[in-house]
């Protein structure tokens, strides 16, 4: 009996590297909340634009883990960490050079659909506020 495995078009390495880099390329943002990061990359997981981005990266009840990604971004120097009380935080350590360098290394495909995920992911959130009428003083 054969098993045949395949490696992943892109690790969770890489899809952490491409995201950093596509971050600082686009949105010029060093800093982001790793938790809230892992939650927010959730909704991208089973969509059909976006999945194959994920194909190392493990679903887990609400979020991503990306756990071992980040261990990995730490120890290459991608990332280092800030201990804010009970956040984690995650500093990039890319120049803007550096990550198009990195995205460079992708293929088309792979680069425009981070590039979109990126672009969806930083999209300013709507916020529902009821509408006030202001009395008009006489």
């Amino acid at each position: 009996m054969r098993i045949k495995c395949d490696k992943p078009s892109i690790t969770d390495y890489d899809f952490l590297r491409l995201l950093t880099s596509t971050i600082v390329s686009q949105y010029k943002v060093p800093i982001f909340e790793n938790q809230q990061l892992q939650k927010d990359l959730y909704d991208f997981y089973n969509n059909p634009d976006f999945n194959f981005l994920f194909e190392d990266v493990c679903k887990k009840s609400n979020y991503v883990d990306l756990g071992d990604a980040f261990q990995s971004a730490y120890a290459w120097g991608l990332l280092s960490i800030i201990q804010n009380s009970d956040n984690l935080k995650s500093i990039i350590h890319l120049s803007e050079e550096e990550a198009q360098k990195n995205i460079s290394q992708f293929n088309q495909r792979q680069a425009n659909a981070m590039n979109e995920l990126v672009s969806q992911l930083y999209l300013p959130k709507k916020v529902n506020k009821p509408h006030t009428l202001a009395k008009k003083i006489i």
